[in-house]
């Protein structure tokens, strides 16, 4: 999907699929093609419908990595990965000539088929995401259990323990959080009806999963930052999951806009939640009855 001029924002694609005869004729480029080198085919969004609406211009079409025109200009690698083994290609498409037929769903609907799998996507990494932190959680609390220093395990130590006790809340806030979203994709089998739970999750995965792994690293000291332990990579993956299918901003904003379609505007200057609206509305509803019991006093 991704566009080096693009990034999260499909609106600003380029990369057009222009009909001639029975075949769509591709140009333009995309970043971060995830095992594109290892792929025998690609699924590129492209520009089909350039006078639709903002999220009706696209479609996704299939693309057989042997197609004459479809060059990896290079593999880019996450992190610290040596040269030559990234696995996110950054691809060009010059003429790249397919038949119509290989059109991945309706045309125009590019948008609508990548949010139904990014939304699967989404649940997919956090589920992941909870087994990677808790695996740092593990290895957090056995060295805490094990190593000794200035006369006492690093167990005993209130910093330490603090350490523990956090990584646990987020940990297990996360996980229930997650494990609610799967039940009400479950549920409403809509994935429509879940975009403010998958946003909530994808927007505390990368929270959550840097603060723990942060947090084992520094218990393990040296070895924590060392190549002998995963503790490096993982915190490089934490940023990962920050940005990938979608960055945290962009859910914290779906997540804002979802929950304040069961709110109101107040029709008055001052919130019908302020003590002399709540008592003048107190007054208008149960002042008869209060009239009552005075004259009966």
């Amino acid at each position: 999907m991704s566009e080096p001029q693009g990034g999260a924002d499909p609106t600003q694609f380029r990369c057009m699929a222009v009909e001639d005869g029975d075949d769509f004729v591709i140009n333009g480029e995309k970043w971060f093609s995830s095992n594109a080198r290892f792929a025998s085919f690609l699924i590129v969004m492209a520009v089909t419908d350039p006078d639709a609406s903002a999220h009706g211009r696209a479609s996704m079409i299939v693309v057989p990595t042997d197609t004459p025109g479809v060059e990896i200009i290079r593999n880019v690698g996450v992190g610290d990965e040596p040269p030559g083994h990234g696995t996110h290609a950054y691809v060009r498409y010059t003429d790249v000539r397919v038949p119509k037929q290989n059109l991945l769903g309706p045309r125009g609907q590019g948008f609508a088929v990548a949010q139904t799998r990014l939304g699967g996507g989404r649940v997919h990494h956090a589920m992941r995401t909870v087994g990677q932190i808790k695996r740092a959680f593990d290895m957090m609390c056995q060295r805490a259990l094990s190593r000794t220093t200035k006369g006492e395990m690093l167990a005993d130590k209130q910093m330490v323990q603090e350490k523990i006790a956090d990584s646990w809340i987020e940990m297990e806030a996360f996980r229930l959080l997650v494990l609610r979203t799967a039940w009400r994709i479950d549920q409403f089998n809509d994935y429509l009806k879940v975009r403010k739970d998958i946003a909530a999750i994808k927007t505390m995965m990368p929270k959550v999963y840097h603060d723990v792994v942060s947090r084992c690293i520094q218990i393990h000291g040296a070895l924590g930052v060392s190549n002998e332990l995963p503790l490096s990579g993982m915190l490089m993956g934490s940023y990962v999951m920050g940005i990938a299918d979608g960055p945290t901003e962009v859910h914290k904003v779906t997540i804002a806009r979802q929950v304040l379609r069961d709110y109101e505007a107040s029709e008055t200057l001052f919130p019908d939640y302020t003590l002399p609206n709540r008592r003048a509305a107190a007054l208008a509803l149960l002042g008869h009855e209060i009239e009552r019991e005075v004259e009966a006093w």
